[in-house]
C-alpha cells in the first residue's frame, strides 16, 4: 500500500551510514546499517494510512507508531535477505522504495507473524488483519494478475519523508522500478488506499484493475492496479542480486568451505 501522504511530525534521523556528497539523487539499496533508518522514513510516511489503522485500531499514539515500525523494520530485513535490490531508497533514507518480483509479493502481515503481531496490537487487530485485510488482498491480486502467462513485479511500499514530500523522490524510485521491469518486460502490480496515491500511480501507467472493501467502515477501499511493460526492444532477464549475507548465510558458508577442504 504505497503511501506518498503522511501528516506526521517526522523524528530527527541520523543520516551519516547513507548520504552521498553527489549532488544528483542516487537510487541505492539499503545496507544493513540503514534499516532503522529505513524504518522510520516508512514509519513517518505512513502515519496515518487508514488500512494500517484499521488493522492495528485502537492503539495509542506512541504504540501505534512503535506497530508501524516493528512492521516495516520485519519487512524491511526480510525483503533485504531475499534480495538488496528488494529495498531502495534516495537520498539518505529520505524516501524508500521495497518492491519484489516473488509470487507472495511484499507482504507486510507475513514479514512480521501472527505472533509478533499480536504482541504489538492484541490478537483481535491481529486476527483482523490476517483473517480479513490480507485474504482479500492475495484473493484480488491472483484474479487481477491471472491474465499474465509471465512473472510480474509487486510495488510493495513507497514512502517519503513528510518534509521532503513533493520534491521528485518518490518518482525517482519508482521510475528505477519500472526501468528494470520495462527492460525485462514485466507488468507492475500495486495496491494503493487514498486517492492521491492513485492519481500518483496513473501519472506513471497505472490503471484500476479492481477494487475491494476491507470493511463497511468508510475510507476503507483498497485499489488494485496495474501496469503494462513499455518497451520496443527485446527483454532481457530481470537481474536480481542476492539477499545480503546474516551471520547464520556466513557460519554455514564457512562450514561447506571446511567440509571441503576434508
Amino acid at each position: 500500500m504505497p503511501s506518498l501522504i503522511s501528516h506526521a511530525e517526522s523524528e530527527p534521523l541520523s543520516r551519516q551510514l547513507t548520504v552521498t556528497t553527489d549532488p544528483t539523487v542516487n537510487v541505492r539499496h539499503v545496507v544493513k546499517g540503514a534499516i532503522k533508518e529505513a524504518s522510520h522514513t516508512l514509519t513517518d510516511a505512513y502515519a496515518s494510512d487508514a488500512i494500517l489503522g484499521w488493522c492495528a485500531r485502537g492503539l495509542e499514539h506512541s504504540k501505534h507508531d512503535s506497530f508501524l515500525y516493528n512492521v516495516f523494520k520485519n519487512l524491511i530485513n526480510s525483503s533485504s535477505l531475499q534480495s538488496r535490490d528488494f529495498v531502495v531508497q534516495v537520498d539518505g533514507c529520505q524516501g524508500v522504495l521495497v518492491w519484489s518480483n516473488l509470487p507472495q509479493g511484499c507482504s507486510w502481515t507475513r514479514a512480521i507473524g501472527t505472533v509478533k503481531l499480536a504482541r504489538l496490537t492484541g490478537w483481535a487487530s491481529a486476527v483482523r488483519a490476517f483473517v480479513r485485510f490480507q485474504p482479500t488482498c492475495d484473493k484480488m491480486r491472483r484474479k487481477v494478475m491471472a491474465e499474465y502467462s509471465q512473472e510480474y513485479i509487486t510495488i510493495g511500499f513507497l514512502g517519503v519523508l513528510s518534509h521532503q514530500q513533493h520534491k521528485g523522490l518518490g518518482g525517482t524510485l519508482l521510475r528505477h522500478v519500472l526501468e528494470k521491469a520495462d527492460a525485462s518486460h514485466y507488468p507492475v502490480y500495486v495496491e494503493v488506499n487514498h486517492p492521491d496515491t492513485v492519481k500518483f500511480f496513473e501519472h506513471f501507467g497505472f490503471v484500476i484493475r479492481a477494487s475491494a472493501q476491507v470493511s463497511q467502515t468508510p475510507g476503507l477501499s483498497v485499489y488494485f492496479m496495474v501496469r503494462d511493460f513499455v518497451s520496443h526492444i527485446e527483454p532481457k532477464p530481470l537481474r536480481i542480486r542476492p539477499g545480503r549475507r546474516t551471520l547464520t548465510n556466513n557460519n554455514h558458508n564457512n562450514k561447506k568451505e571446511r567440509e571441503r577442504e576434508y
